[in-house]
């Protein structure tokens, strides 16, 4: 796609998800006959609109794309449509970041490590100077464990890839499986309705599932039930894909083992939710995809996109 006039919007709260300096030298030496105007807030952002053909932002409001009768293409780091919704018109083509997968994949994988070398315990060892050797025997090899994904798209086949790495087994859910055929990082591709029947030999189930109605509490009760006793669970997608009373209820009276939780049914996570004190629950605060690399990753994918469409 040739573009002349390029809108650029990327402030956010959390720094590693902020445009830089050198972001923005970086563009100019790839696309240099390009005009180049970086937003300075919403009302800057919406003024410039009108002339451009291109844009790259975190945010974008349905009816703003009457207010940009020469714009092509949006472009949004996001992997989800929570901020950024397509042109109800269709004329512009709406992208949206798939490069998240190589730094969430390492999130997925310090949890799951957390939980297999009993890194927990071991931090209250060192807390309390005591020489817990004894009590490792209880650890386990991720080589030789089975990992069911849930929502296996772009971020999904992205962990498959590295857990496969490490020897895991591994199994994609998604909604249809004619897509996935002969995909060398998972063992085999099932839809949603085949997942009971694999959670029984699941040691890890991870879901990466985007926040749409059609996956609110689309994990059951009888789904935990049926879950491994010993498995853990994690969610780096939406929180609405189970009931969080569910969930505690499996951590509390069995099958779960563990979860690691990145993502909630609401955020912040509240500081009365019962959560906070599971001894067996690892939570971060939405960080699975934070890392200093972010921007870099969405502009390389960004220039890669614009040469194929």
């Amino acid at each position: 796609m040739n573009i002349t006039n390029l809108l650029i919007h990327l402030h956010n709260n959390v720094d590693a998800f902020s445009l830089k300096p050198r972001h923005i030298e970086q563009i100019r030496k790839a696309l240099p006959d390009v005009r180049i105007t970086v937003a300075e807030g919403n009302s800057d952002f919406l003024a410039q609109l009108p002339e451009a053909d291109c844009a790259l932002v975190w945010v974008f409001k349905p009816e703003w794309y009457a207010q940009a009768p020469q714009l092509k293409a949006l472009f949004t780091p996001a992997a989800g449509h929570d901020w950024v919704a397509g042109d109800p018109s269709g004329r512009v083509q709406t992208c949206y970041g798939s490069f998240h997968g190589r730094i969430m994949r390492e999130s997925l994988l310090s949890m799951m490590l957390f939980f297999n070398r009993r890194i927990g315990n071991s931090l209250t060892d060192q807390v309390g100077r005591r020489w817990g050797r004894l009590d490792y025997s209880s650890c386990v090899g991720l080589f030789n464990q089975r990992v069911v994904i849930v929502g296996y798209g772009a971020l999904g086949r992205s962990m498959a890839e590295l857990l496969k790495a490490f020897g895991a087994g591994v199994i994609g859910v998604r909604r249809s499986v004619a897509v996935s055929k002969d995909d060398p990082h998972v063992d085999r591709v099932i839809t949603f309705e085949k997942l009971e029947e694999e959670l029984p030999a699941a040691d890890h189930v991870v879901f990466v599932l985007p926040g749409e109605s059609d996956t609110d509490a689309i994990f059951t009760a009888r789904h935990f039930s049926a879950m491994k006793p010993g498995a853990c669970l994690y969610n780096l997608g939406r929180g609405n894909c189970y009931r969080e009373d569910d969930l505690l209820h499996a951590l509390s009276h069995g099958p779960l083992a563990g979860a690691g939780l990145d993502v909630f049914a609401r955020e912040p996570l509240d500081q009365a939710s019962p959560l906070w004190e599971q001894p067996n629950v690892l939570i971060t605060p939405h960080s699975s995809a934070i890392s200093q690399e972010y921007i870099d990753l969405f502009i390389r994918e960004w220039l890669e996109t614009l040469k194929k469409i």
